[in-house]
């Protein structure tokens, strides 16, 4: 497998769905290839999960075998034991990032049915029921906000465990097996953190028109200060002059 042509498909993908964002500036994409793509990814990292215990078995039987073994030289039996234990002990880390990861996989799946559901109720088309959303975020609708808010959160989440699991992945000498499977399931991820991307990139920009509108908001009431202060001074002074 190679990787440099997962990557680049990933990134056709990732141009693929940002480029069908709206005029609105909510994002609108195929949630029934999103939730596929979930899926897809979801299977790849469950069968990850498997071959990485199965390899961790591996590594504790061979730690059993040098604690049963007999006659060997004290500082080369250290060494490679501590090796072994080291090596499960990264095992072990990644797997139970993966196992997160798995879990996070199908709250996304779950998070974009429920979009689906409600796009269907709707009777409307994506593109009109995500301007109707965007319309009701940017007006700070409770139920909207936390809708997409709970999808930013699962998909962030999301994100950083991916990031997190090749970071585990890099510590590791995987067999060409392992590597395979592993650059097979990089793949999907990508193209998952891709599409993630959309959600992600609409609460920051809401997050920075609020901000702005938050320093906004400072300055004037600096200004409305200062103004105060300046009508406060004069009338001190206009006092003053005629001795009251």
């Amino acid at each position: 497998m190679n990787i440099r042509y997962f990557r680049a498909a990933a990134a056709a993908v990732m141009l693929v769905v940002a480029g069908s964002a709206s005029a609105s500036g909510m994002p609108v994409f195929d949630a029934a290839n999103f939730a596929q793509n979930i899926i897809t990814a979801a299977k790849a990292v469950r069968g990850e999960i498997y071959q990485n215990t199965n390899i961790m078995y591996q590594y504790q039987m061979m730690a059993n075998q040098l604690l049963q073994a007999k006659n060997l030289d004290p500082a080369a039996w250290k060494a490679a034991y501590d090796q072994i234990a080291g090596d499960i002990n990264k095992v072990k880390t990644l797997v139970g990032t993966m196992q997160d990861l798995y879990g996070d996989l199908k709250q996304g799946r779950e998070w974009v049915s429920q979009v689906q559901t409600l796009v269907s109720r709707s009777g409307k088309t994506n593109e009109q029921w995500f301007a109707d959303m965007n319309t009701l975020y940017q007006q700070n609708d409770k139920v909207v906000r936390n809708l997409f808010q709970m999808g930013s959160n699962i998909m962030q989440h999301t994100n950083d465990l991916a990031k997190r699991r090749q970071e585990l992945q890099s510590q590791l000498s995987l067999s060409p097996t392992a590597q395979a499977t592993a650059e097979i399931t990089t793949h999907y991820l990508d193209i998952v953190t891709s599409q993630n991307a959309d959600i992600l990139q609409l609460n920051a920009a809401k997050a920075q028109r609020d901000s702005q509108k938050d320093a906004q908001q400072v300055e004037d009431d600096k200004e409305k200060a200062a103004d105060a202060n300046r009508f406060i001074s004069k009338q001190q002074a206009e006092r003053s002059a005629y001795g009251f």
